[in-house]
């Protein structure tokens, strides 16, 4: 059975939306800056531990990974005897994040597609020996003053980095990316522009599911005006 949205406060000050939640799993919204899972470091919270706790799920598993810097939808299973099921439900779901890039595209639709292969820190685009990657990118709106475009992806493969490699290759990298930047960016932001915004499934009722979130607030404040993805293409 389906519950109803909420929020909830994590330890540490963190806040997260359950987005969406049945027996099975459900899909909460990662918070900027948090890691996704634990770290080397036993002592530094994250994200799937510590809404593990508040939920009282020992056996809570992320079935997608978030970068650090990015925000957004993460689908979690409860138990482990559904891990196969619920991984397949994310692999034949449609994923959209929204972003804002540097510079002015010339392009306003375009579809990226390169091998992939991972890197100690980076990713790399490589000719042969890598993994198929493949992104739709779509500009949503322009913001000459500030040299920025606020831009939605929807990834057809699931690669690490996939959209933050690929956007610097185009030569308009992910505002505040630490890693894929093109120079040495002149103003250091408060954040990573890129935020898992839009996750379409089937459940395991057969009916279809369209879960999103709030465009994130930071992304608004820095272009000086309120963003919309309203009577875009789902």
């Amino acid at each position: 059975m389906k519950s109803p949205r909420r929020q909830i406060r994590l330890k540490g000050g963190f806040t997260t939306n359950i987005l969406y939640e049945c027996d099975e799993f459900l899909l909460a919204e990662k918070p900027e800056g948090l890691p996704i899972h634990e770290t080397k470091d036993p002592n530094r919270k994250d994200f799937t531990r510590l809404l593990a706790g508040y939920l009282n799920l020992p056996e809570l598993r992320t079935a997608n990974r978030l970068d650090l810097g990015t925000s957004g939808i993460v689908l979690l299973g409860k138990s482990s005897d559904k891990n196969k099921e619920i991984d397949s439900l994310l692999g034949e779901a449609d994923k959209e994040y929204i972003f804002l890039c540097s510079g002015i595209p010339d392009w306003k639709e375009k579809r990226f597609e390169c091998f992939l292969r991972d890197g100690n820190k980076e990713v790399e685009i490589v000719r042969s020996g890598g993994k198929k990657a493949i992104t739709e990118f779509r500009i949503l709106s322009l913001h000459p003053k500030e040299n920025l475009s606020f831009g939605m992806a929807k990834i057809l493969t699931g690669r690490r980095h996939q959209i933050r490699v690929m956007l610097r290759e185009l030569g308009h990298p992910v505002l505040g990316d630490p890693v894929y930047v093109a120079s040495e960016p002149t103003t250091k932001e408060i954040r990573m522009y890129l935020h898992s915004f839009r996750l379409c499934f089937t459940d395991f009722q057969g009916e279809k599911q369209w879960v999103e979130t709030e465009i994130p607030s930071e992304f608004s404040a820095r272009v000086g005006q309120v963003l919309s993805v309203t009577n875009q293409t789902k």
